[in-house]
């Protein structure tokens, strides 16, 4: 299971086993909220029965270990999310960075700045909240659940069909709206990529285009690229919304069905009051944590996306090499070297010449020509498709 969610959420090991133990300490903090409402209902059985009489003491002591408990549960939950998951959000920039370090041209070739810079930041920060706030609660709210449902079901199996039929159908809901969310959402993460690149490049290109008075007409289309961006963060709230709000509302039934299942039921005399009001009082709190889960669930669904980008990293082959310097001098030759970005696209096809050490060499041709491209193979040697580079008297062959 380790290594399962390690592939899954681009965790290292350490931070799969913390997830685990966040999960389980969110779940330990919503059984421990459910003890003084299980306190509550044995004190309103006894006032409605003879009296609490010598049991002050003994609901004195109950109140005072349920906040113990509570205390207790909130400490541990609190380390096993926050503490671990901000230790694991230093490791994996780190890991991230690193990675990128000793990857091929060939990949920068396909991403642009704003795409790399957002996936070391924006989608970090963003994980961040997931393992903090939304992935631990949700799975503990569905353990917390789940125990409480077949404590539920033994003590009455039918009001507890009556209280906990909406789970199923509201959670339903929100998972078969996965792929709807998942189209607004790369929607909107290509508009907000599109717009950083957009003031990148105003920013690098802004005195070229004030020395040709194109500042203006560039601004006109940085400001649609804004309007894209505002307009499609309105339709992600918009679409998540929808689905999030009528979940929601189809789990609040679970507390009329059970009201009116168990007015039946007393009405009938096959329900005692107690036990009647007993699961009102559970499944009003059992709702608690699920409703944050049915948001927290869509925010994992969004998630997902980020995961991706950075497994994208940390999966892409990494380029090979030795790291021993041996070289001799620092003249550069390349000798019918070829090199592509992808597959079938030559970008340079048998490039030769010498760049001597304490000599000025330049590189000149057409935008577009590959001067760039030769320039970043001087640095990396070994990423190249055919020919051979030649660096202080090493040597690199395809």
């Amino acid at each position: 299971m380790i290594s399962m969610l390690q592939r899954k959420l681009a965790l290292s090991r350490q931070g799969a086993v913390d997830l685990v133990k966040g999960c389980l300490g969110c779940t330990l903090q919503n059984l421990a909220l459910m003890l003084p409402v299980s306190l509550l209902c044995l004190l309103v059985r006894d006032l409605l029965g003879d009296g609490i009489g010598g049991k002050a003491m003994f609901y004195g002591l109950g109140c005072a270990v349920c906040l113990l408990l509570v205390f207790g549960a909130t400490y541990v939950q609190y380390n096993a999310t926050y503490f671990a998951t901000y230790i694991e959000s230093g490791v994996r920039r780190v890991t991230l960075a690193e990675r990128l370090r000793k990857l091929p041209l060939s990949f920068f070739g396909k991403k642009d700045l704003s795409d790399l810079t957002g996936t070391l930041m924006a989608d970090c920060t963003y994980m961040e909240t997931a393992f903090s706030h939304f992935i631990p609660e949700l799975a503990g709210s569905f353990l917390s659940t789940a125990i409480v449902a077949v404590g539920l079901f033994c003590f009455d199996w039918r009001m507890a069909l009556a209280a906990l039929w909406v789970l199923p159908v509201s959670f339903a809901v929100v998972l078969l709206s996965a792929g709807i969310q998942d189209k607004i959402y790369a929607k909107s993460s290509a508009a907000k990529l599109a717009l950083a690149d957009g003031i990148q490049e105003f920013i690098e290109t802004v005195r070229d285009l004030k020395s040709n008075n194109a500042e203006d007409v560039y601004l006109v289309g940085l400001d649609r690229k804004i309007d894209e961006v505002e307009k499609r963060s309105i339709f992600t709230e918009l679409g998540v919304g929808v689905f999030v709000v009528s979940a929601s509302l189809i789990l609040k039934l679970g507390i009329a069905t059970a009201a009116l299942v168990g007015s039946v039921l007393l009405a009938g005399g096959s329900l005692d009051l107690i036990t009647f009001f007993a699961f009102l009082l559970l499944a009003s709190r059992l709702y608690d944590p699920l409703q944050g889960a049915l948001q927290n669930l869509s925010a994992i669904i969004s998630c997902r996306a980020q995961i991706g980008r950075m497994n994208e990293i940390l999966e892409h082959p990494v380029q090979t090499g030795g790291d021993t310097l041996t070289n001799h001098g620092y003249d550069i030759a390349f000798e019918n070297v070829g090199f592509s970005y992808n597959d079938g696209e030559t970008v340079l096809q048998d490039v030769s010449f010498t760049a001597k050490q304490g000599e000025v060499t330049a590189l000149v041709g057409p935008s577009g020509g590959g001067k760039t491209t030769v320039s970043r193979l001087a640095a990396r040697f070994w990423d190249i498709d055919k020919g051979r580079i030649t660096v202080g008297g090493w040597t690199f062959l395809r």
